[in-house]
This record gives structure tokens, sequence and C-alpha cells, in this order.
């Protein structure tokens, strides 16, 4: 039982709770063409939330008309669900966080950056938000990238900025896992902390994929910034982060994702579901928000054989069907 997996923390904040839903709120829609506007260009990076899935149509159609293999768009969606809408759908209106997940999509002129956190829910028996971490280090990540602070060849650097930030009043208590990526002249640069990660897909073929962190069986690694005085917590840095880099070229799809994703869908399904962006029947949003809803569906079907249930079992666990969990997506298109 999932109950028997919690032992596993041992007093230590590593272990996810997991908690019912009985509603589906759908992720944030970002179209394409809001922020290469605020940036004075006429084809940038996406990450305005309300715009029409007609203008991401539009400009996927447009970055897609090129015959080059030059990449000189990158195009970006992000879904997700809170695990906890016991009072219906969510009413959060803070653009960046979904449950204690948290993420952000920014740009430095032809510089993209995007990433995603990982509250550890188990700070909840203290009393605590374990949302405020996570987002806080989001939010810093992103005022960073904003102004052209970083260094974008080494994005757990960023991360050290974010994480060094938190500190500053008012300071969040909390422990987050995080995962960084830059596109920056054609070259991908990750930064990867935990158990959230990403996923590089080429013609319908994963050719990247990040490696989980994790001290024992769903205990990742995290950042932490515990109350004064309290020890005994999982707390890794910033420089721990698994970092890589590749190159990168247009028609590249990546998939960066809280372990809400990771721990429901298959590498089979994901790539199955990524299909119709690469036959151009459904854009960037449509894709993200359906990859989102499958591994909200799948979280809470106790007949799903997830990839969670699978590595609890190699464990000695039985972890049987999804595994609920908050569940943030980030996808992107390099155009």
């Amino acid at each position: 039982m999932v109950a028997g997996v919690r032992l596993l923390a041992c007093g230590r904040l590593a272990v996810r709770a997991v908690f019912s839903a009985t509603a589906l709120d759908l992720g944030s829609s970002i179209g394409p063409e809001a922020l290469a506007a605020g940036a004075g260009q006429k084809r940038g990076f996406s990450g305005s939330a309300g715009a029409s899935t007609a203008s991401g149509k539009n400009a996927e159609a447009a970055a897609s008309s090129a015959t080059s293999s030059h990449v000189e768009n990158v195009i970006a969606s992000c879904a997700g669900f809170p695990k906890d809408m016991l009072n219906g759908p969510s009413t959060v209106l803070d653009k960046g966080g979904y449950g204690d997940d948290a993420w952000f999509i920014s740009r430095f002129k032809n510089t993209f950056v995007v990433g995603v956190a990982d509250g550890v829910g188990g700070w909840r028996r203290y009393g605590i938000d374990p949302s405020a971490f996570s987002r806080r280090l989001m939010k810093e990540c992103e005022k960073r990238v904003e102004v052209g602070d970083f260094d974008p060849k080494r994005p757990e650097s960023l991360l050290d900025f974010a994480f060094t930030a938190t500190a500053e009043a008012p300071r969040p208590v909390g422990s987050s896992t995080a995962c960084v990526l830059v596109v920056h002249q054609e070259r991908l640069y990750s930064a990867n902390l935990g158990d959230s990660g990403f996923m590089v897909v080429r013609n319908g073929k994963v050719i990247s994929k990040s490696r989980e962190q994790v001290h024992y069986f769903n205990a990742p690694f995290q950042l932490t910034s515990p109350p004064d005085g309290y020890q005994n917590f999982i707390g890794d840095k910033p420089e721990m982060a698994d970092r890589d880099e590749l190159d990168v070229k247009k028609g590249d799809i990546i998939i960066l994702a809280t372990d809400g994703v990771w721990d429901n869908l298959s590498e089979t399904q994901v790539l199955e579901q990524l299909k119709s962006l690469d036959a151009k029947k459904r854009n960037v949003q449509e894709v993200c928000n359906s990859l989102a809803l499958t591994a909200r569906r799948l979280a809470f079907d106790s007949n799903h054989n997830s990839p969670f249930a699978m590595k609890a079992k190699e464990h000695g666990f039985s972890a049987p069907g999804g595994k609920p969990d908050d569940i943030t997506l980030v996808l992107l298109l390099i155009a």
C-alpha cells in the first residue's frame, strides 16, 4: 500500500502526500505572440497567459513554413492540475503554480528559459504551505532571466542565485525539487535536481532524457529552507543538480514536467500523444493540455500500472494504480 511507502521518510520530508480529488482543472493557456510583442520582435518565445488558440496555430504555421533547420523561435505552453481539489475546480489566480508545483516561462533577448519546481507536501504536517518555497524559487529564477543576470550555459547557477534569494525576507520555509532548461544559440542547457525532469524528442524518438536524483526510493534531491533551529531535513545544494547540454534543431519537442507527470505517464504514452504535434494536427497548447489531462486521469486510476507502481515494486513496495499528485507540464517546440 502507498501508506507503506510513506514509511520510507524516516522522519524526513522527502515523500509526497497522497490526496484524492473530485474535479479537473485545465491548465493555463499560453499564446505564442504576446511576449514577442513585448520584446519588440516579430517572432518570439511564448509566455503570456490568455492568448487565443488561433494565434498559437498561426504562429506555429509561420514557424513551420521555413525550410531551414536553423532555430528561429521557441513556442512554449504550460498546463497542470493541483492534486487536491475537494472543493471543486481550482480557483488559484496566481500565474505560475498548480498546487505545490511552480513553473515559469521567460526569455532574455534570444535566450529562452523555463523551469518547474515541486514543493514537498510533507511540510503540511508542520503547518507550513509547501507551495510558498517552490513558487518563490521559480519567481526568483524568472526575475534573474528578465534582467539578463545569469549565465545561459550554467542553469545550475541560476538555481543558485534563486535559492540564495529565497533566504531574504520574507523567507519561505519548505523544500522543493527543481529543473531549469535554457535554449541558447541552438543548444539546450539543463540543470535538474530531484525527480522532476525533461525529455527531448526528435522525429518521434527520445534523444535525451534527464536522470532522476534520489537519496532512496521516493526521497528526491531537494533544496531546503528549514525553520530556524530545525535539523535533520534533506537539504541538497544547487551545484548538485545533474547538468547536461545538447544541440537542438527545428522540429525538436521538449517536455519539462514535475513527477506528477513522469510517475503516471510512460515514455510510450508521451510519444503517442506527441505524434499529433509532429503531424501538425494539433498545436502546442492542445497537446500540452492533453498530456496533462491524461496524466491527471491516470493518477486516479486504480487499475493503471503506472511507472511509479512499477518502481515501487522494484524496491519491494506495493503501490498499485496511479499516483495522485500535483501535475505541471511545460511543452516546448523548437521552431
